[in-house]
């Protein structure tokens, strides 16, 4: 019990109880944390490398968040399953037809396909309606496909290897995958968006009649998502329906919430461009908010897998002290990417606290909004009957995107 008196050695005895409790969490994810923040860098100094052509097709940025999303969304929400699936004995790491893995990865491979020609579409209605035209829907459809059949194959090897070895190591998943996975998203997801737009323009400088190769593979690509879509509904395998069923609804909500944030930084692309410092600054900070919420998501979807946390109308002791635990890694995540961000882009040092006051300033409004959206969905989930684990970390990944670009906005507006 904790002592109700606040003397010095009450102050220790609460510090030393409150680590031992949560002493799994503090050896196992700040790695992964700060694999995410370093790989969030890195990918946002892709992002600045690709300002010409951000100048050139605008309405891209539109693509990036929601594509980024969608990538982090299934594949966080694949590791977290097999780590409920470790929690509850019934994960091997064999792949054979009808295992728990072969079910999750060819769930998670068809969603991949699906939500990337979904996207496509949804960007090319976004950006007709605010009268960008540079890509036409084929083109959009071309675009995510593409960019999501490399990002996803390379994601779901990076989901095995970790969860196998996670498995054979005794780890809890719960507390290391999902920044893992979402900052191999964020990695690999902006190249292939680059790779597939370069292919798209040189394949549109080749052939400009209605029956261009982009035209045929994206008509392709739909046909090919409506059917594998029909065979898993009408599967005998009710894990992979269940899946599909589940996971569908909520990765096209998290989607339209992607695309908006895309929307509201492409309304910031002049901005951002002028400044290299804050357009690398974007994967990271989105990145680690997304790390910090999958890995309380996956946590909370746990507890209440295994019993031990109610689904209750306030949250309880010991979901606040998750809670803590999320601001104390925000609180060096956030310092780590205004500095590393002010670093890599060489600006002055009248810079650096600016950037730093930014990521501190946005981060935390956004980790105050993680906590609580990522404890009420989990509950609400759960007592509506679904799996916490297909609905928290795309929903909660989502959200985060769209209020962490307003609270990175907001303190953009308030510092600079």
């Amino acid at each position: 019990m904790w002592a109700l008196s606040i003397g010095p050695g009450s102050i220790i005895d609460r510090v030393s109880t409150f680590l031992h409790e949560f002493s799994d969490v503090f050896r196992q994810a700040p790695l992964s944390l700060l694999f995410c923040t370093f790989t969030g860098l890195f990918a946002g100094t892709e992002l600045s490398f690709m300002r010409d052509l951000l100048q050139l097709l605008p309405e891209l940025m539109i693509l990036i968040p929601p594509a980024i999303d969608m990538r982090g969304n299934v594949y966080s929400a694949l590791v977290s399953r097999l780590g409920t699936s470790m929690h509850l004995g019934l994960f091997s790491h064999s792949l054979r037809r009808g295992s728990v893995l072969y079910q999750n990865a060819y769930a998670s491979l068809l969603l991949t396909f699906a939500l990337s020609v979904i996207l496509g579409i949804l960007a090319r209605l976004v950006a007709i309606s605010f009268g960008m035209t540079m890509i036409s829907i084929s083109g959009f459809i071309f675009i995510s496909v593409i960019g999501g059949i490399i990002s996803g194959l390379i994601l779901l090897g990076i989901s095995i290897i970790v969860s196998i070895i996670g498995y054979h190591r005794n780890w809890d998943l719960d507390n290391i995958s999902s920044p893992i996975v979402t900052s191999a998203g964020d990695l690999i997801t902006i190249p292939s968006l680059f790779l597939a737009t370069v292919v798209l323009l040189r394949l549109n400088s080749l052939h400009q009649s209605i029956l261009s190769p982009v035209n045929v593979i994206s008509f392709l690509f739909v046909i090919m998502t409506v059917l594998g879509l029909r065979r898993a509904l009408n599967s005998d395998d009710e894990t992979i329906e269940r899946i599909i069923k589940e996971s569908v609804p909520m990765l096209i909500v998290c989607g339209i919430l992607g695309i908006l944030a895309g929307f509201m930084l492409d309304t910031q692309l002049e901005s951002l461009i002028a400044i290299p410092a804050l357009l690398v600054t974007i994967p990271p900070f989105l990145g680690a908010n997304n790390a910090l919420g999958g890995i309380l998501s996956a946590r909370l979807s746990s507890m209440l897998h295994i019993g031990t946390l109610d689904p209750e109308p306030f949250p309880s002791k010991v979901v606040f002290m998750n809670f803590t635990v999320v601001y104390i890694f925000a609180l060096f995540l956030f310092s780590l990417v205004g500095v590393s961000a002010s670093l890599i882009t060489g600006a002055s040092y009248a810079w650096m606290p600016k950037l730093i006051l930014i990521a501190l300033f946005g981060g935390f409004l956004c980790t105050t909004f993680l906590n609580f959206a990522s404890y009420y969905i989990a509950i609400l989930a759960f007592k509506f009957g679904l799996d916490p684990d297909n609905h928290t970390i795309p929903l909660i990944t989502s959200l985060t995107d769209v209020v962490g670009v307003l609270c990175l906005i907001l303190a953009m507006f308030l510092i600079l």
